[in-house]
């Protein structure tokens, strides 16, 4: 299965439910939609809503994408970088089903919410978008590079409510730690955001393509009041693709 990011970016939706503190209750959504989740951070004047279903899963998952995001795939035989990921922290992590079961264990999610420390970078990377702009390419591009798994697209920059964005996605089947790959196909995308003194990453893994543009469409509130989708675009299957 091969695919490709639509060339028709999707209006932005408006409107979403103001919530408090750090996570709040299940809500239905709009009319006909699923119920969502919102995750809020004030310190990041950020909400974040995503499906009702998703439960707490373990980090590990998510820290070890944002390692990759700073370090690469190599980062454990680079005596330059450091063992231990100071720079990164996972903010949310969740999902359902079990990853890994193949065609025949279902749909599963995994999504999680990564907070970027922007001091681990030269300060002046983040005075144009010439600068900033290939770091946010590059953060994306390493964190959907697993072994196993190709490129859906190169890396997308755009603005997330004023905020300069980009967006990677990878498909295939991740090779696992004894070198042997899933039993099924798997989507990953990232997304990260530059957001005064922090990074803010989004990390959406699932095994099904329709589910994966539906956390696509995700609302976000970067302290607007006017929340808008993740990404404004489609992640669709090319003509002859199975």
């Amino acid at each position: 299965m091969k695919l490709g990011l639509s060339a028709v970016l999707l209006a932005t939706v408006a409107a979403g439910a103001q919530t408090t503190g750090i996570t709040g209750t299940a809500r239905a959504g709009a009319a006909g939609s699923p119920a969502v989740q919102t995750y809020t951070n004030p310190g990041l004047h950020l909400t974040f809503q995503y499906p009702a279903d998703l439960t707490p899963r373990d980090a590990a998952a998510v820290t070890l994408v944002g390692k990759r995001m700073l370090f690469g795939g190599d980062e454990e035989a680079d005596p330059d970088h450091p063992g231990t990921d100071t720079c990164t922290k996972v903010l949310l992590s969740v999902g359902k089903g079990n990853e890994g079961g193949g065609a025949t264990g279902g749909v599963w999610v995994r999504v999680g919410l990564l907070d970027v420390d922007a001091r681990c970078f030269p300060a002046q990377v983040f005075k144009n978008k010439k600068t900033i702009d290939p770091l946010l390419r590059n953060l994306v591009k390493q964190g959907t590079t697993v072994m196993g798994m190709m490129p859906v697209e190169q890396p997308a920059a755009y603005v997330l409510e004023g905020h300069r964005a980009s967006f990677c996605a990878a498909q295939g089947q991740p090779l696992t730690d004894s070198d042997l790959q899933t039993g099924g196909e798997q989507m990953m995308g990232a997304v990260v955001v530059a957001v005064e003194g922090h990074l803010v990453g989004w990390v959406l893994e699932t095994n099904d393509a329709a589910t994966f543009n539906q956390l696509l469409g995700s609302l976000v509130d970067l302290g607007t009041g006017k929340p808008e989708r993740l990404f404004p675009a489609e992640v669709r299957q090319r003509a002859g693709s199975s």
